[in-house]
């Protein structure tokens, strides 16, 4: 009966700590969804302001309506991103971009659509407003695709669409079909924007919009539709041909373009593209180049973590691409003093002999902020400051610590905190992967440059290394599980075995001596024959 008893007082636990668990599933963060929400509620009314802008003399009605249009499509667009891309309610600087983009576009097309058509050429009115959309829906969907990926760009460009819809509906200018010749444009556009290695490229992207864009214009009329651009004039060849003809050269524009205006966007939103970090890892960047002459063992170093960080991130699906450029960059600050990092001076121990525990801490500390404070003069993306200050976060540098409590006086006292770096911790998992792989390797290069005596003692130097860090709280403030911890401590311990692998030791040529004992025979047979030759001719 107690037995009983026992188990029903477990069972009720379980369902308590159960029920607690859903409550705080289920319980609205406000410190989170309040700027959310304001900013939602800030696009709302910015956005029913410019479909009803150029109008005067609005009902009531008609204001209820665009209201409810414009509140139907921010709603649909949160359930979206909720159901979807959870992640990108965290990135507020690129949802302010997305958000800007929607409003300028639809800003631009409600100004076409009722001033500037009228001021156009008579052949060119009823098609100026197609041809801006088009060139719109394009530039935004290549920008969509540089600033967040491929996948988010084409469903982010339909989002886009519909917004613009409505602007046109709210016009009288709403044109089915030109409008869906743009999307289908701008979507081959995004398609395009795969493996971009260069801004340059974009340029041949936006030709490909242009060039879907002007094929869809010609497929449409020769199965009979009449209405393909225009809704003006009579369809000939020569509307035909001008009209594909406008499609290639919005196209190229629009490619060209944009070359010029993602890095506006990118400084304005502060926002660090694949395309920059590109820039940065293939370009001979003068840090880079510094770093290579004044601290050529740090420069080393950093070669050897940027490849151990790369894969780890690419084996949990991290970004791989933010993890090695930000490596690259990480101990900038070791170049302003790099003969007291041993890296570079094999014999700074004796420079540090010469100062206390606490000086030789400040000096190491320094290299952080220093780093920093170059990151930010050369305008390195704000980003990889994360890497400069989270790679060793807020740890303890416990040589100079446990070296002052050796020597402290009796009476004294020696606080870790003295000893610690000034933090942040990493906030992103890249940079928590990139703190242990440049710990797992500067260890490594002292304990194993001797060679490996048994396989398992790299994969326990790095489990220890991460067992360490998560105990010390290192890695409290990114989102990182254990089972990818997993996963990236056996990629590093691969890495690592690659470079200090055992060496199996080449069995001696069983003929060496043979030949040797042979040319040795030969030489005296050689001299001896010399000799007898010497004593010939002196005869």
């Amino acid at each position: 009966m107690a037995f009983s008893d026992l188990e029903e007082r477990k069972l009720d636990l379980i369902e308590q700590r159960l029920g607690e668990h859903e409550r705080s599933q289920t319980a609205i963060d406000w410190a989170i969804w309040t700027p959310r929400v304001v900013g939602a509620a800030t696009f709302t009314l910015l956005m029913i302001g410019v479909i009803l802008a150029p109008y005067d003399n609005l009902n009531p009605a008609r204001i209820a309506g665009q209201a409810m249009l414009v509140i139907g499509f921010v709603a649909l667009y949160g359930f979206y991103l909720s159901r979807f891309r959870v992640e990108l309610f965290g990135e507020r600087r690129k949802q302010m971009f997305y958000a800007s983009s929607v409003l300028l576009s639809a800003a631009i097309t409600q100004a076409v659509a009722v001033i500037g058509a009228e001021r156009a050429p008579e052949m060119l009115q009823s098609a100026v407003t197609p041809g801006v959309l088009f060139g719109v829906l394009l530039l935004c969907g290549i920008a969509y695709a540089v600033v967040f990926d491929q996948r988010f760009a084409i469903d982010a460009l339909l989002f886009t669409t519909l917004a613009n819809a409505v602007v046109l509906i709210s016009a009288d200018e709403f044109q089915p079909i030109p409008l869906t010749v743009a999307l289908a444009g701008a979507l081959t556009a995004v398609l395009f924007t795969r493996n971009l290695r260069s801004r340059y490229k974009l340029a041949l992207v936006g030709v490909a919009g242009g060039v879907a864009a002007a094929l869809i214009v010609v497929a449409l009329w020769l199965i009979g539709v009449e209405r393909v651009w225009s809704t003006a004039g009579e369809f000939t060849w020569v509307r035909l041909l001008f009209w594909a003809a406008g499609a290639l050269v919005i196209g190229a524009a629009v490619g060209v373009f944009s070359t010029f205006l993602l890095p506006v966007f990118e400084r304005v939103f502060s926002i660090t593209t694949d395309l920059r970090l590109i820039e940065l890892l293939e370009g001979e960047h003068p840090l880079i180049t510094l770093m290579q002459q004044r601290a050529p063992g740090t420069w080393q170093h950093t070669q050897n973590v940027a490849n151990f960080t790369k894969r780890a991130c690419q084996a949990i699906g991290a970004n791989a691409l933010l993890g090695e450029v930000g490596i690259k960059f990480h101990d900038l600050g070791k170049m302003v003093r790099p003969e007291y990092f041993t890296e570079n001076e094999p014999e700074s121990k004796l420079l540090h002999d010469r100062l206390s525990p606490m000086m030789s801490a400040l000096v190491i500390l320094s290299h952080v902020s220093d780093g920093v404070l170059m990151a930010r003069k050369a305008k390195l993306p704000p980003i990889l400051e994360d890497f400069i200050t989270g790679h060793h976060g807020t740890s303890v540098i416990k040589y100079f610590y446990y070296k002052a409590k050796e020597q402290m006086r009796e009476g004294e006292t020696i606080e870790a905190g003295q000893f610690r770096y000034p933090g942040p911790k990493p906030q992103r998992k890249e940079s928590a992967i990139a703190a242990i792989a440049d710990q797992v390797e500067a260890t490594a290069r002292s304990r194993f440059a001797g060679g490996v005596t048994h396989p398992e003692d790299i994969r326990t130097m790095v489990h220890t290394a991460i067992i360490d860090k998560l105990l010390d709280g290192q890695f409290d403030e990114c989102h990182i599980t254990i089972a990818e911890w997993k996963v990236v401590e056996d990629s590093l311990a691969k890495s690592l075995a690659s470079m200090y692998h055992h060496r199996v030791k080449y069995p001696d040529d069983p003929d060496k001596d043979k030949r040797k004992a042979a040319l040795d025979a030969r030489e005296k047979y050689r001299q001896e024959l010399a000799k007898r030759r010497e004593r010939i001719l002196t005869q």
